[in-house]
């Protein structure tokens, strides 16, 4: 859909359909205005972001947000800036692809007076242009990697949402994962899901200095969210000093529930996890704090 398109009266009416009716695929490609230009588009992208932000205000419907690497006047540094355009309007998926020079298209014809080589068999993906080498294309492809499993998988999103806080750009935090990866032999491999939280904990720790805990809790509630899980990480604090008043909780909620404790101001704090009960855009169980049972 063309988000800037969409009329007043169109907008009320989502507003009002059950959640997780409908999702939106939204193609922004690029929020540079000569790019947008010389792919023979229109989009006022001031009315857009006003109207992505209106429908993220309905909690009621997914929206996904698209950026396109490899087109005209869109370097490495104009794509960090389309990215972290897009990115702060908190889209639920933030899809990278790469152009593909289709055969017919109007793109692969323009394609001599951009520089644009592209790979000769399908999908005829972008490999350089005037803008971005390919060693830029190989980088964002590290990028679009950590996206996906960080960011759009939607199994981070507490644990992101705390580690963006103190990043200006959210480009280049996937940047720095990516390097990560790459850099401790970590990339191309098939990661199980501890094993993603893991490695996220050591690039915290070992790439940034930074103190664990209040991250830790973050990646143990979004794993809780997901899931009850059999086995608890490592990470995860000990609830042995709260054996009786998790005993307490399990009988009067049931066993269909998780119950987590958290440390705030050397406080615990009781969230529950109810499984019956899920987000419909997020699938995450519903979450309550509950009080210290007496």
């Amino acid at each position: 859909i063309s988000a800037d398109l969409l009329r007043a009266e169109e907008l009320a009416l989502m507003k009002t359909m059950r959640p997780g009716l409908i999702q939106l695929e939204i193609g922004v490609q690029s929020t540079n205005p000569q790019t947008i230009k010389a792919i023979r588009r229109t989009m006022d992208f001031e009315k857009l972001k006003g109207i992505v932000e209106q429908i993220h205000s309905f909690g009621n419907i997914h929206q996904h947000l698209d950026l396109i690497a490899g087109l005209p006047h869109e370097s490495y540094g104009q794509f960090r800036i389309s990215f972290n355009d897009l990115y702060a309007h908190r889209p639920d998926q933030l899809q990278l692809g790469f152009l593909k020079v289709l055969k017919g298209s109007g793109m692969r014809e323009d394609a001599p007076g951009y520089g644009i080589n592209w790979h000769e068999r399908a999908p005829y993906e972008v490999l350089t242009t005037d803008w971005l080498s390919y060693g830029d294309v190989l980088l964002l492809k590290g990028v679009e990697h950590m996206v996906e499993v960080y960011y759009n998988s939607r199994q981070f999103a507490r644990t992101i949402s705390k580690i963006m806080e103190r990043y200006a750009s959210p480009f280049l935090f996937f940047k720095e994962l990516a390097d990560f990866y790459d850099r401790e032999g970590l990339a191309g491999i098939g990661h199980a899901r501890i094993a993603r939280y893991e490695i996220l904990r050591r690039f915290l720790s070992e790439e940034k200095g930074w103190e664990l805990k209040e991250y830790e809790q973050c990646m143990v509630l979004d794993l809780y969210a997901r899931e009850n899980l059999k086995s608890r990480p490592a990470f995860a604090p000990d609830l042995s000093p709260y054996k009786e008043q998790l005993k307490i909780m399990t009988r009067e909620y049931g066993r269909q529930v998780h119950v987590e404790v958290l440390e705030r101001e050397r406080r615990p704090v009781y969230v529950m996890f109810d499984y019956r009960t899920r987000d419909p855009l997020t699938g995450d169980a519903v979450m309550q704090i509950l009080e210290e049972p007496e």
